[in-house]
């Protein structure tokens, strides 16, 4: 139970600093230095920690792949791309309100570490006409980029779940697309049809009146959408890294924009967001000091233990673990060999893991896209959450009537 305890008051002590506007670097070092010391971890603990944060590949990986996209994002605002972008879709849908939720699920398909970045300010773009609070921008972005988490046979989080499994790929994806699709229906019930009763400008009411396209437009769409699918064609075909990737694009796009030397260096400085990529760091030495404690195994280990059915089981491992490592992968990695021990290729149970999995890691403090989203829109923490926790409370009660009734 001193797991447990340890684990909720360090989780507490982060979202309380994140409550009080903290830098998200400072309240993750602040959560690892609590953790060090519930856990009597030594000085050993904490250099192999250290060392297993900088020497790991997925560090640099991550800081240099988010880098990079914080790169494209200059590139297409300061250009007029996203603003070109904008006027251009409204003129083709005719209603910001579907480009609220369009925006991030189209770039939320790409698996990206900095994609929350990227599709921000399309959604600030797309929501001017309805005055929306940052907490309700924050949550329209942060919602709408995670639909597809159980139905993009390219993320990682599918692909270590049908290894992991046993199931085919195909018949994971098969089984859980109906979770999309009520995210979706759910996400836009909940925070895009309550907005048709908002006042819109007159300004925006031209924007969206019916005009001709013209070559101008079409080529901003093109300059917005081809940078995602080549770096998607990158990454899925060619097997580049995420990094080495967004780097190709940035390169191709200032090449493409001829972008002079003196503007290239103002996108590298503006790109180098300090306080961001120290946040980063901060969450990544949590989860090396996570590691370092045993906490995770150890709240496992407890949940396994009680006589209860195996989906409450599976759930609450996996909850635990979307909350602890702010991850699809961690909470697949953490909960799926509790999963083949107890129930081994039930496809039901499989479902409600990742159900329960990633409501755990969308409420997770440690999730990247939640606190670089919040940060972006100057959001409070809890005040965001409060809608995201309401509809992953459907979520995880329509999964489990699904269990239950198979």
């Amino acid at each position: 139970m001193f797991a447990v305890l340890k684990i909720f008051l360090t989780l507490g002590l982060i979202v309380f600093l994140l409550n009080r506007k903290v830098k998200m670097g400072n309240a993750m070092l602040a959560g690892s230095g609590l953790l060090f010391v519930l856990s009597g971890l030594t000085l050993q603990h904490l250099g192999t920690a250290l060392k297993n944060l900088v020497s790991s590949y997925s560090t640099w990986e991550i800081l240099f792949a988010l880098y990079f996209v914080m790169c494209l994002e200059h590139q297409l605002r300061t250009s007029g791309i996203i603003d070109g972008l904008m006027v251009t879709s409204r003129r083709l849908l005719r209603s910001d309100r579907i480009l609220l939720p369009l925006m991030p699920a189209f770039l939320g398909f790409l698996p990206s570490l900095g994609g929350a970045i990227f599709s921000a300010p399309l959604v600030e773009s797309a929501s001017k006409p309805f005055n929306l609070k940052a907490e309700t921008k924050t949550a329209i972005n942060y919602w709408f980029r995670h639909v597809w988490e159980f139905s993009n046979p390219i993320f990682t989080s599918m692909l270590l779940a049908s290894q992991l499994s046993g199931i085919p790929l195909s018949a994971l994806i098969a089984n859980m697309v109906w979770v999309t699709a009520l995210s979706l229906v759910i996400g836009w019930l909940f925070f895009i049809t309550p907005l048709k009763s908002r006042q819109i400008t007159p300004q925006t009411a031209a924007a969206t009146e019916s005009g001709s396209i013209d070559d101008t437009g079409y080529r901003y769409i093109a300059l917005a959408t081809g940078p995602i699918l080549v770096n998607f064609v990158l990454i899925v075909f060619l097997k580049l890294s995420a990094a080495l990737s967004m780097g190709l694009v940035v390169a191709a796009m200032a090449l493409i924009l001829r972008q002079p030397l003196q503007e290239v260096s103002a996108m590298l400085r503006h790109a180098l967001d300090r306080k961001l990529l120290w946040g980063i760091a901060g969450i990544l030495f949590f989860q090396h000091i996570l590691q370092q404690s045993g906490a995770v195994q150890e709240i496992a280990a407890l949940l396994n233990s009680l006589a209860v059915s195996n989906a409450v089981i599976i759930g609450a491992i996996a909850f635990a673990g979307g909350i602890l490592t702010g991850t699809a992968q961690g909470f697949v990695v953490i909960t799926f060999p509790f999963l083949l021990a107890l129930a081994p290729g039930d496809i039901n149970l499989v479902m409600f893991c990742f159900v329960a999995g990633s409501a755990g890691q969308m409420l997770s403090p440690a999730h990247l896209c939640l606190l670089v989203t919040l940060d972006y829109f100057k959001a409070d923490f809890l005040k965001t959450l409060r809608p995201i926790a309401f509809l992953e409370v459907i979520l995880v009660a329509a999964a489990y009537v699904v269990v239950s009734l198979t």
